[in-house]
């Protein structure tokens, strides 16, 4: 089965930093480089030198003219006015006088070729000041910087100075320009106006005159007060009017009786009946005093009785003509109201004709005053700016004065040769994450698993050689003789147990063939099976060690023995027996056959002379397993002659480094020739890269590493004895 093609994973920080521990080189190399440029470009470049000159702007008080001089900000918050004020510090006008006051023309640098008094030198010069110049506000402050920048230091100094000087005298010219031509517009209105003011009272009085309106306010306020009063007074009549005619009414009816007749004020008030109720009061008080000394019928009591019968009845012929009486009183009442409605009438003709005097003598009277408000007002200010003339702050002045400058501002040695060197750096970082990301190789056991659809049977560490040489140190100075293989052993021991335990439960016998290929040369191959068969020699297991890359053999460097020794490819030519090519590996347990001499196609040699018949001598000898050394994959095919030997295969990956196809092009080789594959070896696995991982508590096995390795003991017979079988 043809394994499945899956996309790169996602970039991981373990992996950037594997990468980066792989290709250190590229940002040292780069850094180095932006170092070298950054210094000489630093060398290149000319001194550069800057003058600030500072200058404060913004009165606190308010313009006495009720208006700003020319581009003078009023607030902070302004910023128009501000940036205006900085256009203007940039003018003609004031580079012109920089230009100048400097003579600037006289230097060839600032002419540019042209005559020093032509107009084209000069706007050559203001050009390049307006270049070297750079204008700018200080944040939350009244301060202005004027910053030149040029070669040479008095140079920029001055033209900096000169800049903030000649803006301030800019400003004060146009400023009191502009106040000549206030005065003067003050001085014409105020004549204007007070021609103006002149003819209003002329016309106001001969308005008066021809009216005989000169008192017009007094007769308005006269004729208004006697128009309340008559209105008051003919209310009051009708009232009045009102109430006798309903008396009358009543009387005439028959419906009012003697003492309400007495009540009514027309009827009280007639001289007849108040006379006759005088009288009879009178009457009934002596008849008081009298009836207290005398009875009745004596004759002093009945003649002032007498009286006051009399008197009875003259008020009752009185009372008896009573609509007589309340007649006349209502006429009388009527000419009183139709007396005053004419009065009325007549006030309120003399008010409507004081009115329509009034509508002109009051636009006479506000023109008047209007004109004569606007000519004191006018008259005011020309007062105003006579005596503060030359009192008012400016609008700018200068706060500080610019120094020669003692040191350039550029180029700064360790800005940029910093710079450079960081560029480098990043640079470097950048194409290391360029290759990381576009590293199709497995980079963890996660990666393999979602690639290649195949377990992950053992992983191991990335061996750093510094560590491996420490290890040796160490080793020889405690035990003294160790072969390099179980001193390189030590190293990856928990990593080997660790895929030992894991092929030991898919043992289906107790005689095993591993045998161990991979894609392409360097994969560590001959690494894993070299150690795969110490660990399992270190378990007691009586293990044989078969070099089968018959093209490029290593395991007999890795075990010391000499290339002149006879090995398998002697065997299958019958020319040497298993027992003399079967050497000892100088590990207890450990048997090792290497692969003898060379020969022109190893391929056909294994397909015609009968492979298999090395397991069958192998476990006939003794032994319990076998560990097979293979040539890889991909370059040439005798791998794939081999698949009746094994009854397990183990494909090792170096991480980091092959790609993923050329792995799946080797797994579809074993799969086509029917050579069953067990699982992948992750070799040379960085640390994080696992998501298991013991190597952050190695203390933890320090104290078992010695127990653990204990059949781990070189074998006593050297391999200057004979060779012989491993009993």
């Amino acid at each position: 089965m043809e394994a499945e093609a899956e996309s790169p994973s996602m970039l991981n920080p373990a992996q950037l930093v594997d990468g980066m521990r792989r290709h250190s080189w590229i940002p040292i190399t780069l850094s180095l480089f932006g170092l070298i440029l950054g210094y000489a470009y630093f060398k290149r470049q000319k001194p550069v030198y800057e003058a600030v000159s500072v200058a404060q702007f913004g009165s606190e008080q308010q313009s006495l003219l009720g208006m700003n001089g020319m581009n003078t900000p009023t607030s902070l918050a302004d910023e128009k006015s501000v940036n205006t004020l900085i256009q203007a510090a940039k003018s003609r006008e004031v580079m012109g006088r920089v230009v100048s006051e400097l003579n600037l023309t006289q230097l060839p640098a600032f002419a540019g070729g042209h005559p020093a008094a032509s107009k084209e030198a000069k706007d050559n010069a203001i050009f390049m000041i307006n270049s070297m110049i750079r204008i700018s506000l200080r944040k939350d402050t009244r301060l202005i910087d004027f910053a030149v920048t040029g070669a040479e230091p008095e140079q920029v100094a001055s033209l900096s100075n000169q800049a903030v000087l000649s803006l301030v005298a800019e400003l004060e010219s146009q400023k009191s320009k502009t106040m000549q031509s206030a005065i003067q517009s003050l001085v014409s209105e105020g004549q204007r106006l007070q021609e103006k003011l002149k003819k209003s009272e002329l016309a106001m009085h001969d308005y008066k005159r021809s009216n005989q309106a000169i008192s017009l306010d007094e007769r308005k306020d006269l004729v208004l007060t006697k128009l309340k009063e008559l209105s008051s007074e003919l209310n009051q009549q009708s009232k009045e009017r009102l109430t006798l005619e309903t008396q009358l009414q009543a009387c005439q009816e028959g419906k009012l009786p003697r003492d309400e007749l007495l009540n009514l004020p027309s009827i009280a008030s007639h001289p007849k009946v108040s006379s006759i109720l005088t009288q009879l009061q009178t009457q009934k008080a002596s008849l008081a005093l009298i009836s207290e000394r005398y009875k009745p019928k004596h004759p002093k009591y009945e003649a002032i009785q007498v009286v006051i019968n009399n008197q009875e009845d003259q008020l009752n012929t009185v009372l008896a003509d009573a609509v007589h009486l309340l007649e006349s009183s209502c006429e009388h009442a009527r000419e009183l109201e139709r007396r005053l409605q004419e009065q009325l009438k007549k006030q309120e003709s003399d008010a409507l004709d004081l009115e329509q005097l009034a509508v002109q003598y009051n636009v006479l009277k506000r023109e008047m005053e209007s004109d004569q408000a606007v000519y004191e007002s006018v008259l005011s200010r020309i007062k105003q700016v006579d005596v503060s003339k030359g009192m008012e702050t400016p609008p700018i002045w200068v706060h500080q004065l610019a120094m020669v400058p003692g040191e350039p501002i550029s180029p700064n040695a360790k800005k940029v040769v910093g710079s450079s060197t960081a560029g480098g750096f990043m640079l470097g970082l950048a194409i290391i994450g360029l290759i990381v990301m576009q590293d199709r190789s497995i980079r963890s056991v996660d990666d393999a698993r979602q690639r290649l659809r195949v377990p992950v049977l053992g992983t191991i560490a990335n061996l750093r050689p510094a560590a491996l040489a420490e290890s040796q140190r160490a080793h020889d100075q405690n035990q003294p003789g160790l072969t390099p293989v179980l001193i390189a052993h030590k190293a990856v021991a928990e990593n080997f147990r660790e895929f030992r335990a894991i092929i030991a439960r898919m043992a289906k016998s107790s005689h095993t063939c591993h045998m161990v290929v991979s894609a392409v040369p360097d994969e560590g191959k001959t690494f894993v099976s070299t150690h795969l068969a110490v660990s399992l020699a270190s378990q007691g297991f009586r293990t044989l060690l078969i070099d089968m890359d018959l093209r490029r053999s290593q395991l007999a460097d890795v075990f010391g023995i000499p290339s002149t020794r006879k090995g398998v490819i002697d065997l299958l030519l019958e020319e040497v027996s298993f027992s003399e090519v079967c050497l000892s590996g100088g590990i207890a347990h450990l048997a090792i056959l290497p692969a003898g001499k060379r020969v022109a196609n190893p391929a056909e040699l294994l397909s015609t002379c009968g492979v298999e018949r090395l397991k069958e001598m192998a476990f006939a000898a003794g032994f319990d397993r076998i560990v097979i050394d293979t040539a890889p994959l991909i370059p040439v095919n005798d791998t794939l002659e081999l698949g009746a030997l094994a009854d397990s295969t183990f494909l090792v990956v170096r991480c980091n480094r092959t790609p993923t196809d050329i792995v799946q092009e080797a797994i579809r080789k074993l799969h086509q020739t029917g050579i069953p594959l067990t699982g992948l070896v992750l070799n040379r696995l960085a640390h994080r890269a696992r998501t298991y991982d013991y190597y952050y508590h190695r203390s933890y096995y320090k104290a078992n590493d010695q127990e653990e390795s204990a059949p781990l003991r070189p074998n006593t017979r050297g391999m200057s004895n004979p060779p012989r079988i491993i009993g």
